[in-house]
């Protein structure tokens, strides 16, 4: 049984897309000479939280199931947050949002069609990494798929998802271009901070930061190749640290950001490790795969040991 579980808010006129797949998926059931209810069934999210809800009620079955996440990175990390571990569960992503950075970085197609039938075709499954960051202020545990950061990318996703420009933009099917605005007035609005790191037991600090990302994938920020080598099947975070860099000389590197070549940059720290934690000397805006969860100065951030499992399509190439 496959459970598709849509956020028809993905992307606005995301409907006839959902209708393109579910008669897509009809035909699949008739060639196996399946009922469609045998074969799938559709579980729309109308209010937040309720991807969570719908994956954590379908492990606590203890039966095999795939779930296919029809949405973007907001919906997947709600899917992961819901995901007992380990499971029986097979988990799968379907390009559905503005960004779709998770799906971009797996190496999936753009088109849910085309992407629904590499999913059908796979035969193998594959533990793919998870992510988990932890607040010391409040004690709370997050998942994340792809991606997690500190400052300034999580302040542009901060108030990306705020501002009245996103829906009118993703109308146009122009949803990157809120971010690239955004990213543009942050790089001389988001203040700087002082943190200390601790990986493998060793501390360092680090002044002038602009911002530290802990990934899965490569992309974030609506195609951003944030981290170029990153691994979703590894068992690390690649962990990227900007620092030190004046505004202007940021400016130059957005597009660099946009080709994964801003690593060469000599300010531009990247290095891969299963812990770290991060302490601030001010609270910043945190988020995963997306969404900003808090504002935070202290957070442990762990590559999870049990993964999630997905079919397996070649995770990462392009």
């Amino acid at each position: 049984m496959i459970y598709l579980i849509v956020n028809d808010h993905a992307r606005t006129g995301g409907g006839s897309k959902v209708e393109k797949l579910e008669a897509f998926l009809k035909k699949q059931a008739e060639k196996r000479k399946m009922k469609a209810s045998e074969f799938f069934t559709v579980l729309p999210t109308e209010n937040a939280g309720d991807a969570t809800k719908y994956v954590r009620a379908i492990c606590r079955r203890d039966e095999e199931a795939d779930i296919w996440v029809f949405g973007g990175d907001g919906t997947i990390n709600e899917a992961v947050n819901g995901l007992i571990l380990p499971s029986k569960v097979t988990l799968a992503v379907l390009p559905g949002g503005s960004g779709n950075d998770y799906v971009k970085g797996l190496g999936l197609p753009k088109d849910p069609i085309a992407c629904a039938k590499m999913l059908l075709a796979a035969e193998e499954k594959r533990e793919y990494d998870l992510g988990s960051v932890e607040t010391f202020e409040t004690r709370g545990t997050v998942r994340f798929a792809g991606s997690c950061g500190i400052g300034y990318d999580a302040k542009v996703c901060h108030e990306v998802d705020s501002s009245s420009l996103k829906p009118i933009l993703n109308k146009l099917h122009l949803g990157k271009l809120a971010y690239l605005l955004v990213a543009f007035k942050q790089v001389f609005a988001n203040p700087r901070f002082r943190a200390t790191v601790v990986r493998d037991g060793i501390s360092r600090t680090y002044d002038d930061v602009i911002f530290m990302c802990f990934m899965n994938s490569r992309y974030e920020g609506g195609g951003l190749k944030m981290a170029p080598n990153a691994d979703p099947c590894d068992g690390k975070l690649s962990v990227v640290i900007a620092h030190g860099i004046r505004p202007l000389r940021v400016l130059t590197m957005l597009p660099k950001l946009v080709r994964g070549t801003h690593v060469k940059h000599s300010k531009v720290e990247t290095f891969e490790c299963s812990e770290i934690e991060v302490i601030a000397d001010t609270r910043q805006y945190l988020h995963t795969d997306g969404d900003v969860q808090a504002q935070t100065r202290h957070v442990r951030v762990k590559c999870l040991d049990t993964g999630m499992r997905m079919p397996a399509f070649g995770a990462g190439q392009e």
